[in-house]
């Protein structure tokens, strides 16, 4: 009887300790980051609005979504960026 609660007990602690890295593992991270940036200019009238990546991102950029749904990376740092970002309408 003894050892059947033992056996019970570490069976529950290696399972909680299981869950608890998987629920733990999704916030190591940012969700969206850009990896390389569009070069050509978006137009201004295919693009429904923007937001920023994180912080912990190793590249800054600013992520556009297009009327088709697309997310476009950019450079923030470029002119036609930042007077993009300018026109259109920031999103959480």
């Amino acid at each position: 009887m003894m050892m059947k609660n033992r056996i019970i007990l570490v069976t529950c602690v290696v399972l909680f300790s299981s869950l608890a890295v998987l629920a733990h593992q999704g916030s190591f991270g940012p969700d969206e980051c850009c990896l390389n940036f569009v070069i050509k200019r978006l137009r201004k009238n295919n693009v429904v609005s923007h937001k920023y990546t994180d912080r912990r991102c190793k590249n800054e950029g600013v992520i556009f979504t297009m009327k088709s749904g697309n997310e476009i990376c950019a450079d923030p740092s470029v002119k036609w960026v930042k007077n993009l970002v300018k026109a259109k309408p920031l999103t959480n």
